[in-house]
């Protein structure tokens, strides 16, 4: 896995180099320290996976990601980051971020985040987490809302939730869409993993 660094700590960017090349396939082609070098880079270089910083000069993470994503859409792009306040995680997944993580989350979160987002899945840090299951979004969702979520997460297809709930195909993807707006989501893999981190914490 060919991983880029984005950060405009150089000790960071050295820091990370060091711990994530002792890991097996993971290879550090690159350090830059903002996201103006970062899209630079990508154009002229094989790119599998990029760990970016939000606040860094000349361009933030969060515009970097969302021009990298439209130019190359397959590169995988976690934030890791130290701010984890509802604008910049909104932001930072609606600009298709594949994964959030704090920089206090210890180093074998950290690297078990980077292999299941180069294999597909989202992530997000559990303080993220837990800051979206927090009451403040849990009681936004009407009843119908949260029928519907409790589906997706169990994997229903729109058709499939349509007859579920007796409503039509169009009327199921305008709740998802209400539904996304109200936890600042961006798909249904950030769904379902809410509905079952919610699930987890009031047991």
């Amino acid at each position: 896995m060919r991983i880029l660094l984005v950060d405009d700590d150089q000790t960071i960017r050295d820091s990370l180099d060091i711990i994530l090349s002792k890991t097996k396939d993971f290879h550090i082609v690159g350090k830059v320290e903002n996201g103006q070098k970062a899209i630079d880079f990508v154009s002229n270089h094989d790119v599998d996976m990029i760990l970016m910083d939000i606040r860094m000069p000349v361009l933030n993470g969060i515009d970097a990601t969302a021009i990298i994503k439209s130019m190359k859409q397959e590169i995988k792009i976690i934030m890791l980051t130290t701010f984890n306040d509802f604008k910049n995680i909104h932001q930072a997944l609606h600009a298709k971020a594949d994964g959030y993580l704090l920089k206090t989350d210890d180093i074998e979160k950290q690297i078990t985040t980077i292999q299941n987002v180069y294999l597909g899945q989202a992530v997000l840090s559990d303080e993220v987490l837990k800051m979206m299951t927090s009451s403040e979004f849990i009681d936004s969702l009407t009843e119908r809302e949260n029928s519907c979520l409790e589906l997706i997460a169990h994997g229903y297809s729109n058709k499939e939730i349509s007859q579920k709930l007796w409503i039509s195909e169009g009327s199921v993807r305008n709740v998802i869409s209400v539904i996304l707006d109200k936890l600042n989501l961006r798909d249904r893999t950030q769904l379902a993993i809410y509905y079952w981190q919610t699930k987890h914490d009031k047991k």
